[in-house]
């Protein structure tokens, strides 16, 4: 018991310090993702091919490499090219574009189901086509979508320890030292564990609120 303590009293610190990190990490990854999402699934859906095709390459190239090439491509690359950047920031970059491009295909899948009769009489009526996806498609979109979002962002989350590779001191990087520190692997992962999912809880509670507000708005 004492030594569980003693474990305890040294790790528990270290990654309640690593899980503040990690949530702003999340949180502007998030809302940054949210929003280029938004940006790029319109463009995926727009009529004009050149801005379709350069979102499409946008999303192949985010979707189809690993996001750990993706993370030390923007950490050693930057420099390189005279761009210095913390590597807090680093990886809020990349973790934004990275998500971003998953939100934009679950935001395109969700715009297109929308039936087009109400696209076609919004245009009818004179609304801009800004307006009626801000309006009357977007508001439907996002009631479909919502499961789908969380799945992504709660994955983000879990991305998010990836970023222990380029230094940021978040929540896996502090994991790591508390077991170099404690040599209690298991009852810091546990920990390290049980953090994670009550994070990704908190995410999966927001969702259910939103989704359920839009189901009441929709009655």
């Amino acid at each position: 018991m004492n030594e569980f303590l003693h474990v305890a009293s040294i790790s528990l610190p270290m990654l309640l310090q690593g899980l503040r990190l990690t949530i702003e990490i999340s949180v502007l990854s998030i809302v940054f993702a949210f929003i280029g999402g938004l940006v790029v699934g319109y463009m995926c859906i727009s009529p004009n091919k050149i801005v379709e095709g350069i979102a499409r390459i946008f999303i192949k190239i985010f979707r189809c490499t690993p996001f750990m090439v993706q993370v030390y491509l923007a950490y050693y690359g930057l420099p390189s090219l005279g761009i210095n950047v913390s590597a807090f920031w680093t990886g809020v970059i990349i973790l934004s574009l990275y998500t971003s491009a998953y939100a934009a295909v679950i935001l395109e899948s969700g715009v297109k189901a929308i039936s087009k009769g109400q696209y076609e009489s919004a245009a009818a009526l004179g609304m801009p086509r800004l307006k009626i996806m801000y309006r009357i498609i977007l508001p439907q979109t996002i009631r479909m979508i919502v499961p789908s979002l969380t799945g992504q962002f709660v994955q983000t989350v879990k991305d998010s320890s990836i970023l222990s590779i380029i230094t940021v001191a978040e929540m896996t990087m502090m994991t790591k030292e508390a077991i170099g520190i404690t040599f209690s692997p298991l009852f810091v992962y546990i920990c390290a564990g049980v953090l994670y999912w009550a994070l990704n809880l908190v995410i999966e509670f927001i969702s259910g609120r939103i989704e359920k507000k839009y189901n009441r708005v929709r009655i």
